[in-house]
């Protein structure tokens, strides 16, 4: 077994020390729970099944997700995807239905391992304007705001700006908060 193939222990709230979640790369397997998550956490521009078993089946494309267990076999609590081209890699999605566990900053620092070990040298990514924590936990990162998409979104009639964000990955950049990484 790979360490892209095994669940890495989180820094969930277990027993006695013990985590209640882990990282794992996501597969086919996972696009129901995916796609219902994307509808809880995104209604507005929630992507398909179709389009996540797309993305996920793309030789391209890291996604991992994050889940109840010690071996990640339980609920669906988080997931992340990027696109890998060249020396860039892009954001394509996270989301968490668990907030202030440290969920969102290891599928971060997962999704930024990846790209690394892809070949990127940057990470590019969107986040909503509005989206204050999104923008917060990305800065405290290190991504900076490079340059603005005017009404990139269109929710409910509505056109909110993206806020793209750019960071260099550091070939032996310090390890994130959180779990240890999957390669």
């Amino acid at each position: 077994m790979t360490g892209a193939d095994r669940a890495v222990p989180g820094a969930g709230e277990g027993t006695g020390g013990a985590s209640d979640w882990a990282l794992r790369p996501a597969g086919l397997e996972d696009i129901e729970e995916i796609a219902a998550a994307e509808l809880e956490l995104f209604p507005d521009e929630a992507w398909s099944p179709l389009q996540l078993a797309e993305e996920i089946g793309h030789p391209s494309r890291r996604y991992v997700i994050a889940a109840r267990g010690a071996d990640a076999s339980g609920a669906l609590l988080g997931y992340a995807g990027i696109m890998l081209a060249g020396e860039l890699a892009d954001l394509h999605t996270i989301g968490t239905r668990c907030e202030g566990r440290g969920i969102g900053r290891a599928l971060l620092a997962w999704c930024e391992e990846q790209a690394r070990e892809g070949g990127a040298e940057r990470m590019l990514l969107e986040v909503r304007e509005d989206n204050a924590r999104a923008r917060s936990v990305y800065a405290a990162a290190g991504y900076r705001e490079i340059d603005r998409r005017r009404g990139y979104y269109r929710i409910r009639g509505r056109a909110i700006d993206a806020i793209v964000m750019e960071r260099t990955l550091a070939a032996s950049a310090p390890p994130a908060p959180g779990p240890p990484s999957v390669s």
